[in-house]
């Protein structure tokens, strides 16, 4: 506005001198165009004059729109002001929306989990065979926390954490030994002679009862058997999966009752139950299908001729356990060799191993196998050239009972001597000798994985007899619990619903006595497989026991100082298996 109001001056102004030069130039050329001059001079003026007065409107209507102007701009902060308020709200609002989303996600995450976590127990109770009888049972009766009282129900409660032990039901006032004879799991174990087809031949006692071969294997009847454990005080495994059982209830029963279940080892090849398993009376050896004369001899010192092709596992009194000193034999040749005798022998299972060691301790009040039995042959000194554990059949004296050996021989090279210290003489329980000390026995169906961030690993347990050294899937199921991360003595025993039945720690606290009194060694943080050998050997002293374990070693392993036990798992209804159980009832 004022650069226009400057312009119009300055054109006033030329008009003023234009003006003044023509009146100029009338004087000078003469008072004859004077008149002529002076009218255009007035008529310039008048033109400036209404120039200035068109421009003084122009300018006043100038001043009004920028009046106007100064208004809209007032308005427009007005707006800009209550729009910048608007936008604050606004924030504040999704601000206060993020954070409910924020919340709502977290509500949707943990409602995902429990329901998981639901779908996940209710699955648990249909694997279980749970029904709503046994629930409602379950919820009714409480005593199989306080106790169960029916006399031919035995039991053991195990306090890990205080390191004590009490007896239970109808075993509350027994002692190890002829007390528990009249429970066919335990008395009803028998050693007996079992042909190559399963058949027994003759039973421990009998007239033609052989220990070295001639009769066949010599095995030990094994009764079926239903179970229950109690979880009284357990807590979760922090840094793993399932709980460390900190005191549990163990129960056995001859007959089938509410909340009990047939112990896994009684199912055959296709899930069938049955009423008997043959376990091992003695440490394997070899029979040599190309031996002695050429129709086969046992193996009577550990040779190590191993052919996986034809020879055969054994169990046999007076012979040298077989080892992996040269020879190739891995766990996987173990059960070759077992069933190059028949397609229901097998190289010793975790399911059988798991039976044995819930009757033990329950017979024995306690979980320290060497304090309730004996101390095995733990205590032979080593040398690093031999398979140095001693021969088998030193116990035959004890037959069908427990305890130790009067005396064992040892065999290290060519040099033999007789033992009789209590470290260095064989123990028995029920007619299985050494399920621990002397030589490692390797233990199938079981295997041990982990990704490095699982502690120890998880077991992972055969479904069926299908076994495979690194597997995971398929018919290997979790165990639902996970190992100690930590080698050393046994403070709690992993636990999960659905192996309730296993012996394997998730905690190494303890000490060589108590509550356990046996060791366990694995891999800290294992990224990969590893397989399960059991007991300890010659040189293990006090860390050698029922529930020594050694989950350390790789696939493939043999070595010298570990071997295997045998075990037979009958077919269900065959001519065989019927007449098996007729002649244990005979007897």
């Amino acid at each position: 506005m004022e650069q226009t109001k400057t312009a119009v001056d300055k054109t006033a102004q030329d008009f003023t001198l234009t003006a003044q030069q023509a009146l100029a130039d009338v004087n000078n050329a003469g008072q004859t165009q004077s008149e002529r001059v002076q009218q255009v001079g007035q008529d310039a003026i008048a033109d400036v004059n209404t120039a200035k007065k068109n421009l003084d409107v122009a300018i006043s209507e100038a001043n009004t729109a920028k009046s106007q102007l100064s208004d809209v701009i007032t308005s427009a902060g007005k707006v800009k002001a209550d729009l910048s308020e608007v936008i604050t709200q606004a924030n504040t609002a999704k601000t206060k929306l993020d954070a409910s989303v924020t919340n709502a996600n977290q509500v949707l995450q943990s409602l995902v989990a429990e329901n998981t976590s639901a779908a996940f127990n209710i699955e648990e109770l249909r694997s279980e065979n749970f029904n709503s009888q046994e629930i409602l049972a379950g919820v009714a009766d409480l005593r199989a926390y306080l106790g169960l009282t029916a006399d031919d129900i035995v039991g053991v409660q195990v306090d890990y954490k205080n390191k004590t032990f009490k007896r239970l039901a109808g075993a509350a006032n027994l002692s190890k030994g002829a007390d528990f004879d009249k429970f066919s799991m335990f008395g009803g174990r028998k050693r007996c002679n079992v042909a190559d087809d399963g058949s027994i031949v003759a039973w421990y006692g009998d007239a033609d009862y052989k220990e070295d071969g001639s009769m066949g294997q010599v095995m030990v009847y094994q009764p079926k058997f239903y179970y229950l454990v109690c979880p009284v005080e357990y807590d979760p495994i922090d840094t793993g999966i399932g709980y460390h059982l900190r005191k549990a209830n163990y129960y056995v029963s001859e007959k089938p009752r509410a909340g009990f279940r047939l112990h896994p080892a009684f199912y055959d090849a296709s899930g069938n139950e049955i009423d008997y398993i043959l376990d091992s009376a003695f440490e394997g050896s070899i029979w040599d299908a190309d031996g002695g004369d050429g129709n086969g001899a046992y193996l009577m010192n550990d040779e190590q001729v191993m052919n996986t092709g034809t020879d055969k596992f054994c169990s046999i009194a007076g012979v040298k356990p077989a080892s992996g000193l040269s020879q190739n034999l891995t766990r996987p040749n173990v059960e070759a060799l077992a069933q190059n005798r028949g397609i229901e022998w097998h190289g010793d299972l975790i399911k059988p191993v798991s039976a044995r060691q819930m009757l033990m301790i329950i017979e024995l009040g306690m979980m320290n196998t060497q304090t309730g039995v004996g101390y095995g042959v733990a205590g032979i000194s080593d040398n690093s050239s031999y398979n140095c554990s001693s021969l088998t059949g030193s116990t035959s004296e004890l037959g069908n009972g427990s305890g130790k050996a009067t005396q064992t021989i040892n065999t290290k090279g060519d040099t033999r001597t007789t033992e009789t210290a209590n470290e260095r003489v064989a123990v028995s329980w029920r007619g299985t000798e050494n399920p621990w000390g002397n030589i490692w026995k390797f233990v199938y169906g079981i295997n041990i994985w982990g990704n490095g961030k699982m502690e120890g690993g998880q077991p992972y347990i055969c479904s069926d007899f299908s076994f495979a050294e690194s597997k995971n899937s398929g018919n290997y199921e979790p165990a639902g619990f996970t190992v100690t991360n930590a080698n050393g003595y046994i403070s709690a025993m992993g636990y999960s619903t659905t192996c309730d039945w296993l012996f394997i720690a998730s905690e190494c606290l303890g000490n060589s006595s108590l509550p356990v009194g046996d060791y366990t060694y694995i891999t800290v943080n294992l990224n990969g497989y590893r397989i399960a050998r059991l007991g300890g050997r010659w040189v293990d002293w006090d860390s050698a026991g029922g529930f020594y374990w050694h989950l350390s070693s790789g696939v493939g392993t043999r070595y010298r100082y570990i071997g295997g036990r045998l075990v037979l798992i009958p077919t269900k209804d065959s001519a065989v298996y019927t007449a098996n159980i007729a002649a244990w009832k005979r007897k």
